[in-house]
């Protein structure tokens, strides 16, 4: 299991995720936590790079644990698009949703503006999933 945590983000202010590859079950874990700023999700996508560059991710599932991810601000939406994009490139995608109602409905939102809700699987516990 390889750990990484939002390294800007000591005291867990704002937002902060961690991953880790499951390379015998081949699943690409992140958990996301808070409430993600400009800067936090900069930092998202440098450890995200770090992780998924050397995988062939059309040969991994990749598991997204929203549960304790507060709403976004407009301002990380575009972060969100580009996110969503790049999650496209893995086997399957699934989204543990958030507890948060409206941070559901954002999560679903552009999804579907990025044209990849119908290839993503939104459930709301880790014993829905269904991994290829």
């Amino acid at each position: 299991m390889v750990e990484a945590t939002n390294p800007s983000n000591p005291n867990n202010e704002g937002g902060r995720h961690e991953m880790w590859l499951d390379n015998e079950n081949k699943v690409f874990h992140i958990d996301l936590y808070g409430f993600y700023g400009v800067d936090d999700a900069e930092q998202f996508f440098v450890d995200y790079e770090k992780y998924t560059t050397p995988l062939n991710q059309k040969d991994y599932n990749i598991v997204i644990n929203c549960i304790n991810l507060s709403t976004f601000k407009t301002d990380i939406l575009p972060y969100l698009k580009e996110a969503y994009k790049a999650y496209a490139e893995f086997k399957s995608v699934h989204f543990i949703n958030p507890t948060n109602s409206i941070g559901q409905m954002q999560l679903k939102r552009i999804a579907r503006e990025v044209n990849l809700l119908e290839q993503f699987q939104f459930v709301n516990a880790e014993s829905e999933l269904a991994l290829k």
